[in-house]
């Protein structure tokens, strides 16, 4: 039999005396735990053919009700089905906005297109009778991307499609309608200072920012309600332009906007002719969106459902900021 080394001799000068059996087991890394528990984990984690993990599909349901449950009213997330024709109401308050303020002041507060060309045309001085149009046109385009920007960052930070979220939205659109209206009711920019009339303009640019973030936000990219040039070349362009009532409701989604915005207008210009006069039209609006902003409090919960079909896009998606379970769970 061999005689131990030197190399074995340190070895074993190097273990604890006494039996091997009874000692104690070396401890446990913070390395090797995390690996121990990170091979726990895996198991639970979704997988190409197990989105779930090991969810099962009530499971899913259940977190996603505690979820609610922890949120409270005000944190549901509302449902999509018929909340077009919401935004199809928005689409009026735009017409009716829009035409009295270019009735009025010569500018637009939502549509941003129009007042681009006139602040290039301002540059040259034209029109001679307007000297000032060119800035009001500006602060216009400014009220718009201000309230743009921040109506975004506020809704996707709290989430696009909650309730309490578009509820505050539209109602803080109606104080603003609101605020313009009483400074024209009350001082008559129209025959006073040029300040006076920027008011109003800014105010009014600014909320139409929230109107065109809550429709983004719940998915109606086809429903912008404060533009119409982009509306009518995806109607031009629409293969299914022909196609029955019932089998496009995207179509049918731009159409009612076009002709809720021409109706608001031509609502407008009437009221511009009358005793009311331009703040009567905003009073309108006012009051709009304000039923707009109760209708959402009491508006039905997003159903939960599951993606089967291949083409993802046919239901909108929520974008609140949160993880609503697997990648096949989709909320209408």
């Amino acid at each position: 039999m061999a005689q131990p080394g030197a190399f074995d001799q340190k070895l074993e000068s190097r273990t604890a005396p006494g039996n091997h059996n009874n000692a104690t087991p070396a401890p446990v890394t913070p390395l090797e735990n995390a690996r121990n528990q990170g091979e726990d984990l895996e198991a639970s984690l979704p997988t190409a053919n197990n989105p779930n993990g090991n969810l099962s599909k009530e499971d899913d349901d259940q977190i996603l009700q505690q979820k609610s449950a922890r949120r409270g009213r005000w944190g549901e997330i509302v449902s999509t089905n018929h909340a077009d024709l919401i935004f199809i109401l928005c689409s009026l308050t735009t017409g009716l906005c829009d035409g009295v303020v270019y009735a009025s002041f010569g500018c637009f507060i939502s549509m941003q297109t129009g007042n681009t060309i006139f602040v290039g045309l301002g540059a040259s001085g034209i029109p001679t009778n307007k000297p000032y149009g060119w800035l009001k046109s500006l602060i216009s385009i400014t009220g718009f991307f201000t309230g743009s920007f921040v109506f975004a960052k506020i809704m996707r930070a709290v989430g696009n499609r909650k309730r309490g979220a578009l509820t505050i939205c539209f109602a803080a659109q109606a104080i603003f309608i609101f605020i313009a209206a009483a400074v024209i009711e009350d001082n008559q920019p129209t025959s006073g200072s040029l300040f006076l009339e920027l008011i109003p303009i800014a105010l009014l640019a600014f909320q139409f920012g929230g109107q065109i973030t809550a429709s983004r936000g719940m998915g109606f990219n086809e429903l912008p309600t404060v533009v119409l040039t982009s509306v009518y070349f995806d109607i031009a362009s629409d293969p299914k332009l022909t196609d029955g009532v019932t089998k496009n409701v995207k179509r049918n989604r731009r159409i009612g906007s076009a002709v809720a915005i021409l109706v608001g207008a031509i609502a407008a210009g009437w009221l511009c002719r009358s005793d009311a006069e331009m703040q009567s039209a905003l009073w309108i609006s006012g009051f709009l969106k304000v039923c707009i902003a109760v209708g959402w409090t009491v508006w039905p919960v997003a159903e939960k459902t599951y993606q089967t079909n291949e083409n993802e896009n046919d239901v909108p998606r929520p974008d609140d900021g949160e993880n609503w379970g697997s990648p096949g769970l989709l909320l209408k």
